[in-house]
């Protein structure tokens, strides 16, 4: 039975599919998350100065991996960096592997004396939908703190303030007020206009599966 309600994201990165879900469930969308395992590791990334030439080889992948995905709405992938002003954009695509070997830690350490803090996460989310790749991007700017502050997030939202947010890493901000000011949930924002105007155009297939 086809499940026009739900999509399939390929990842393993349980934060990104929470603010996923947060992020399209208003919508009255499901999102899935696919489980890698023996048969089908995680995809290995190409080598890229630009998120979307990543997002766009991972989402092709996915949807070659995925067998069973045409009862789906649609599958989706996304690529994220971390882009620091006074590093010439470091880590930038390579942000998840810089924070398994350098970590936050190594990221300030970088930053020391520097007074130039300014940074931005940037997201590409990748989506294939009726046979259509699509993509949607999101930035969020704002500064790197001098210390580690909150508990909450992933990655290296402890050390990044928002520009708007009262001076808050993503790290001290719950789900909902990380979503409001997030790279993702700018892109997420993006790919909810778009299936809400596909929804309503009487030539497109129906998401509501109405």
């Amino acid at each position: 039975m086809a499940d026009k309600r739900t999509i399939l994201f390929v990842t393993s990165n349980s934060g990104k599919l929470d603010e996923a879900k947060l992020a399209l469930h208003p919508f009255g969308l499901n999102v899935e998350s696919f489980h890698f395992n023996e048969e089908f590791p995680e995809i290995e990334e190409i080598q890229s100065s630009e998120l979307r030439h990543v997002a766009k080889d991972k989402l092709r992948k996915a949807v070659a991996i995925v067998k069973n995905s045409s009862n789906k709405l649609g599958v989706m992938v996304e690529d994220a960096g971390f882009f620091i002003e006074a590093l010439d954009g470091f880590p930038g695509v390579y942000s998840s592997y810089v924070h398994k070997t350098l970590g936050i830690k190594g990221i300030m350490k970088t930053l020391t004396d520097n007074k130039n803090r300014d940074a931005c996460f940037k997201c590409v989310i990748g989506i294939h939908l009726d046979g259509e790749e699509l993509f949607f991007e999101g930035e969020c700017k704002g500064q790197v703190s001098e210390k580690a502050l909150g508990t909450n997030g992933f990655g290296y939202d402890p050390i990044f303030v928002p520009n708007q947010g009262n001076g808050r890493t993503f790290a001290e901000m719950n789900r909902e007020e990380k979503q409001k000011f997030s790279h993702r949930g700018k892109a997420m924002e993006a790919l909810r206009a778009y299936l809400q105007g596909r929804n309503q155009s009487p030539t497109s297939n129906q998401c509501s599966g109405s």
